[in-house]
């Protein structure tokens, strides 16, 4: 999975020493603004209208085009009407977006500029728009000329028996019954997914491969558009869009020799012939290249808009996304845009990310209108490589357990994935000219095949579903497509029950026949083919019930029989009881023991140990803790990595723990087993030979279990009719304390069918009586670049009137990384902080306390999130921590500060207010006065990095950077540009992400505006990311080179120039060029300090003079380099009101 659309930048800040710290951007929602219009003068101007309210009741579906015609043509002429003066010329309506172009005289510009119902308007430029063919390369010539594949092929044949029928592959699509080589009932006796159009977001490749042209001549790809910027024809990558595309619609005729493929240690006989196929051969793809050298979010909303408004897909594949915070908004244009795809009639499949099983679930998966998928495991390509130590294994495989690199666990609001397909050891198509597409030599070669994986596979193969599922509907219920709420419907009551936790297997495993039989005979049915199955369709896959701790909670969900024969079907629930744990700690020396070569040729040591799995296990656990530290070898650092493999007690190959931060350690393995035999198991530990390798302990416990049920349902059985729906009825209770659990709700029918409802039990944090406790246990995660090791996700409510909302957190271990994430009932983040904290003025150092603190809170619901940073430590398997929410603990005292209208003070007369500190909490914190007025002002920020005048295409190191102090209630940045392009304005968690109006710019508006805001409370503090992204689709030559000005403003409290203090205000480089951040004065736990505040009066004798001094911390401390958040928003302690009169 491609983690972001964007590179990491890097973030210098002076105001800490010259910190180095990191920002990464991805997509946000879009808040309706007044753009200034051109400078009045007496000629006409030509001008967009931007309407605020865009007609969400009327998506720009085929059906309903007419009527959001309509509708948007109405209100624009009922904006016109309002005008006074002669009628605008050059009027043009425009219906996917509610806007209108016109020319207009400056008061009418003016009119319109004021008018209510307008959000935005914007100069008409006369631009020349990129070329929209797709991109032409010239035709690829297969291999060979596919002549059939093997039928009946033995399960565990790595090579065929006959070379002139080669394996048919991915091994996926056995596993979810897409295709048959046993003659078993699949998919493709029913669908190919004709007649379906898929669109999938990626990198570049080219679409003329030969596995993407039929065997009729006609080709498999009918768009494809670069909006990266680089073009449609670079080749740097390539890797993800092939194996999208190849997981989609590859057509299975080029012939890939395995034994040209393989390293030379693990030779192959010759003839190893394989065939790539694609789920729905039949289906029609759209490439869309997002992945670019400067490309940002703008250019992934923009392929969702060109997708839907232009190439009208009926699915978009999302294998992208970023764990950030909050991971769900409805100001992150990411989700905005694909709740309107979905509002248009498109399904969205989209990967949860590689980032393990700990809660790590990326955005947009976190959207509960798209279908997320997480990853199992496909293992035959382990055979044939011999990648994941498979040489130890007696050369037979297991398949459909959960891949230890896929994302799951529990979202920020209480949900998980909503299913699983395969997505770990799969062959794709590639193309030798793209260099991604290499082979597993010990020199790596150019090839037409990849090893592709992740859960940027699980997502395709995904939507590769959808396409025959749209397709089956539409034949037997008259032409007619399915919603998208039907197509998940469809998908996710029909998936395969892994006997796993819900949050890690969500609703099960993907199920291809299953889901087109239940589209084939849903309601309206005209008539299924013979031999079909019936099928349930459940109104739910997942449920999510909070509540206080310990409450009962309950819940419905609907059955319906969606075959064409009475089914009879059992409800119940299912949690997890321990069985028994063994632990063991085993030295290992990569410079000394054995060694075998790896798939790539490198040397590899290793060391067996076993354990044993009693009878009656049904899941089985292992987990494995190693510290690699990073040394010094040759004259480079690394920290060794080990990896784990197990082999049940026959031989068998059964997973391994792929991690996923390459060279980068994770110091933590997780490996997971459903229904495991009982006996002796090896566990296989192995790493680099040599100097690079691990030496030193590892510790691993193996831990099984057995299914329990928990909770209630009812009915417990039920018979349905064809057609039929009945209610059951669920009764669970919430976890005992402030946090999460998840359980599965168990459905099977008598035509021997199961899945599963997933369900998360959220309890709040109780503040009831002034203080709530929660905890946790921090393991680990798998490295994955720009994720998180784990997270943990919590919910309490703020009463009114408190002065202070506080948040503490205690550690065992202080090595591990932990950031808190404050975020408040707006969901902007309040505070942003982590056990990194200031020791001196230039340096840091960890601790094992967390602390948290907003003054003022809004009252309402609040979520904490916990972020574990990669790597853990590896000391310990598991690390509990224990953490308390609170009010009103700040202590801070200023009683010579004036409070009053009467108070006089001589102007220019310095009077010096000692203001006494106490640090109630559990770590040290850099405090400074920022002191301010009481009246709102609009002040110009300044960047702290980068510029406000940058060459396009933008290079991402050359953009501003903002930093907001507190007390900003609106934030506004807008760019002027040569040719057309869109503004980006994002938070440094990247949750609030908020960009210029796309429509105006596609429309060649050449200014763009994107503001954040907040009727009540203020926007986040601190690092805030710019861009500006040219309009695509680009032709051969890219983007086209150009220039563009930032301008930015904010509505915030003033500065007050009269008031300075001995630490000076860690937010002065906000609006000064030449602030330095000043010199924070660092307090321990427990400890009292004295800030000295001088108040200068300047002004008129007389005058008034009302603000209050911001107790603060200083903002940009870094929180973590290995994913988000990156970087602290620094925190407002407590506000102290100061009024006198100027004597």
């Amino acid at each position: 999975m491609r983690r972001s659309s964007r590179s990491v930048r890097a973030l210098v800040i002076a105001a800490t020493g010259g910190l180095a710290l990191a920002g990464v951007t991805q997509l946000g929602s879009q808040a309706a603004v007044a753009a200034p219009v051109a400078q009045a003068s007496s000629a006409p101007q030509s001008v967009i209208v931007v309407l605020k309210d865009q007609l969400p009741g009327a998506p720009a579906t085929k059906a309903a085009s007419g009527n959001r015609r309509a509708q948007a043509t109405q209100q624009q002429e009922s904006v016109l009407a309002k005008l006074t003066g002669t009628a605008p010329a050059k009027v043009k309506h425009f219906a996917l977006g509610n806007a209108f172009s016109a020319t207009v005289t400056p008061d009418q510009a003016a009119q319109l500029a004021a008018d209510p119902a307008v959000g935005q308007v914007l100069p008409d430029s006369k631009v020349t728009l990129p070329d929209t063919n797709p991109a032409k390369s010239a035709e690829s010539s297969a291999p060979q000329a596919g002549g059939g594949t093997a039928q009946n092929q033995d399960p565990n044949a790595i090579c065929p028996s006959d070379p002139a029928k080669p394996l048919l592959e991915p091994e996926a699509l056995t596993s979810i019954h897409a295709y048959s080589t046993d003659g078993s009932k699949a998919a493709s006796d029913l669908a190919d997914g004709s007649g379906v159009k898929v669109a999938f977001l990626a990198d570049n490749m080219d679409p003329n491969y030969a596995d993407f042209i039929r065997p009729d001549g006609s080709h498999v790809f009918t768009d494809f558009q670069d909006f990266s910027g680089d073009g449609p024809n670079t080749t740097e990558s390539g890797a993800e869009a092939f194996g999208d595309a190849s997981s989609i619609a590859a057509q299975g005729v080029v012939v890939h020799d395995l034994s040209k493929f393989v390293n030379e240690k693990h030779p192959l006989p010759a003839g190893c012939n394989i065939v790539v196929k694609g789920v729905s051969p039949g289906a029609s793809l759209v490439g869309l290249n997002v992945f670019g050298s400067t490309a940002t979010n703008s250019a992934v909303l923009q392929a969702i808009d060109y997708a839907v408004t232009v190439d009208h897909v009926d699915v978009i594949n999302e294998s992208l996304g970023l764990n950030q915070y909050p991971d769900a908004s409805s100001r992150n244009l990411f989700q905005v845009f694909n709740d309107e795809a979905v509002a248009a009639g498109v399904t969205v499949t989209a990967s949860s990310g590689d980032a393990g099983i700990t809660s790590t679930i990326g955005s947009p998966a976190t959207d509960p209108l798209v279908i997320s998928a997480g990853a199992t495991t496909d293992n035959r390509l382990y055979a044939q490589t011999t990648y994941a130590a498979f040489p130890f294994s007696n050369g037979k495989w297991t398949s459909d357990n959960i891949s230890a690199l896929s994302s799951s666990g529990i979202t920020q609001d209480g949900r998980t994935i909503d299913l699983v397909a395969p997505g770990e050891g799969n062959w794709a198509d590639c193309a030798p000219a793209y260099a991604e597409c290499r082979d597993f030599k010990t020199v790596p070669q150019p090839t037409d095949l990849e090893s592709f994986g992740g859960t940027s596979e699980s997502a395709p193969l995904t939507a590769g579903v959808a396409a025959l599922v749209i397709q089956a509907y539409r034949g037997t219920h008259h032409g007619a497509s399915p919603t998208p709420a039907q197509v998940k419907q469809f998908i996710t009551g029909t998936t395969r029950d892994l006997g796993l936790p819900a949050d890690e297997q969500g609703s099960g495993l993907l199920d291809a026949r299953a889901a087109v039989e239940a589209a084939l005979t849903s309601p309206g049915t005209s008539g299924a083919p013979a031999g079909v199955s019936s099928n349930i369709a459940l109104s739910a896959d997942q449920l999510t019930l909070e509540g206080a701790p310990g409450s009962t909670q309950k819940a419905t969900v609907n059955v319906t029989n969606v075959g064409n024969k009475p089914l009879t079907v059992t409800a119940g629930t299912r949690s997890f009881a321990p069985q028994g744990t063994q632990t063991q700690t085993t030295a290992f020396d990569s410079k000394t023991l054995p060694t075998f070569p790896y798939y790539n040729g490198t040397d590899w040591a290793y060391k067996k140990v076993t354990f044993s799995v009693p009878a009656g296990a049904q899941r089985l656990l292992a987990r494995m803790a190693w510290q690699g530290s990073p040394k010094t070898v040759n004259g480079q650092s690394v920290t060794p990595v080990v990896r784990l493999t197990l082999l049940a007690p026959d031989g068998t190959f059964v997973a391994n723990s792929r991690p996923q931060g390459g060279a980068a350690t994770a110091n933590y393995a997780n490996v997971d087993v459903t229904r495991p035999a009982a006996g002796t198991w090896t566990a296989v530990l192995y790493s680099a030979a040599g100097a690079t390798g691990y030496t030193g302990d590892i510790q691993l416990a193996t831990s099984t279990q057995r299914t329990v049920p928990y909770g209630q349902v009812s009915p417990a059985v039920l018979t349905l009719k064809p057609g039929q729906t009945k209610p059951v009825k669920v009764s669970l209770a919430t976890p005992a304390s402030g946090g999460d659990a998840d359980y599965s709700i168990t459905f099977g029918s008598s035509d021997g069918h199961q899945t599963t409802v997933s369900a998360v039990l959220r309890s709040l944090i109780p503040t009831d009586n002034g203080k709530g406790s929660f905890s946790g246990t921090i393991t680990g995660g798998n490295a994955r670049a720009v994720s998180p090791a784990q997270t943990f996700s919590y919910e309490f409510d703020v009463p009114k009137g408190k002065k202070d909302l506080d948040v503490a957190v205690k550690l065992q271990d202080p090595g591990t990384v932990l950031d808190g994430v404050l975020v408040d009932p707006n969901g902007e983040l309040a505070d942003v902080n982590s056990n990194v904290f200031l020791n001196s003025p230039t340096t840091l150092l960890q601790g094992t306390g967390l602390q948290l603190t907003d003054a003022n809170p809004l009252p309402g619901r609040w979520h904490l999130v916990l972020v574990v940073q990669n790597p853990v430590t590896g000391k310990q398997l598991e690390q509990p921590f224990t953490g308390t929410v609170g009010f009103d603990q700040v202590v801070v005292s200023a009683p010579a500060l004036p409070n009053s209208a009467a108070k006089k003070l001589a102007a220019g007369q310095a009077v010096p207010v000692p203001v006494t500190v106490r640090n109630t909490g559990v770590e040290p914190i850099a405090i400074g006065v920022d002191a301010r007025t009481n009246a709102q002002q609009t002040l110009q920020p300044q960047p702290i990095q980068g510029s406000t005048e940058v060459n396009l295409p933008e290079f991402n190191a050359d953009a501003p950077v903002y930093s907001i102090p507190p007390d900003t209630s609106k934030f506004t940045v807008a760019t002027s540009s040569s040719v057309p392009a869109q503004v980006e304005l994002q938070g440094s968690a990247a949750g609030i992400d908020v960009l210029g109006d796309l429509q105006a710019a596609q429309a060649g508006s050449t200014v763009s505006v994107a503001t954040i805001g907040e009727k009540q409370g203020y926007v986040t503090k601190g690092v805030w990311f710019a861009d500006v992204q040219e309009i695509g689709p680009f032709g051969a030559s890219g983007a086209p080179a150009g220039h563009a000005s930032y301008t930015a403003s904010m509505r915030t409290a003033g500065f007050d120039s009269a008031v300075t203090s001995s630490t000076g205000d860690p937010y002065d480089q906000s609006v000064d060029p030449n602030g330095t951040g000043g010199s924070p004065l660092i307090v321990s736990p427990g400890q009292t300090v004295t800030v000295t505040v001088t108040i200068t009066p300047s002004g008129k004798g007389g005058a008034s003079v009302a603000g209050h001094l911001n107790l603060v911390t200083v903002p940009t401390l870094p929180t973590g380099v290995t994913g988000l958040p990156q970087v602290g928003t620094g925190e407002v302690l407590a506000t102290l009101p100061y009024s006198y009169k100027i004597g």
